[in-house]
């Protein structure tokens, strides 16, 4: 029971994956996955576009990485023609925006409480 717990924390505690693209490259392209440094704790998407000026009808473009720092955009920012996301668990970079998803910690805080009172009562 204690190697299972084991594992199931060593698991939960690896480091963050973000798809990545270091030049700017079509969203649905970017999809090289990255294994982050343990101090890379988010995933920072940078959107271009073609056009400087509204209508932006040419295709859009971004790029991808792990990071340490990350500031988004002010969601409001209008004319903005690179505007940036931040997020912060596996592959929640998918898309233009950093969507957020559950992130892992808070599952294996919850495991390790599980495996805890399971622990106990053997």
């Amino acid at each position: 029971v204690l190697g299972n717990c084991l594992m199931f924390f060593l698991l939960a505690v690896q480091t963050l994956q973000c798809y990545t693209c270091q030049e700017p490259t079509p969203v649905d392209k970017c999809v090289t996955v990255q294994n982050c440094t343990k101090n890379e704790t988010m995933c920072k998407t940078t959107m271009y576009s073609l056009e400087d000026v509204y209508p932006f009808v040419g295709v859009s473009t971004a790029t991808k990485m792990c990071s340490s720092v990350c500031v988004p955009s002010d969601v409001d920012g209008i004319g903005m023609t690179r505007p940036v996301s931040c997020c912060y668990s596996d592959l929640c970079n998918v898309d233009g925006a950093g969507s957020v998803r559950v992130s892992f910690v808070p599952v294996a805080m919850v495991a390790g409480s599980l495996c805890s009172l399971f622990w106990t009562r053997l």
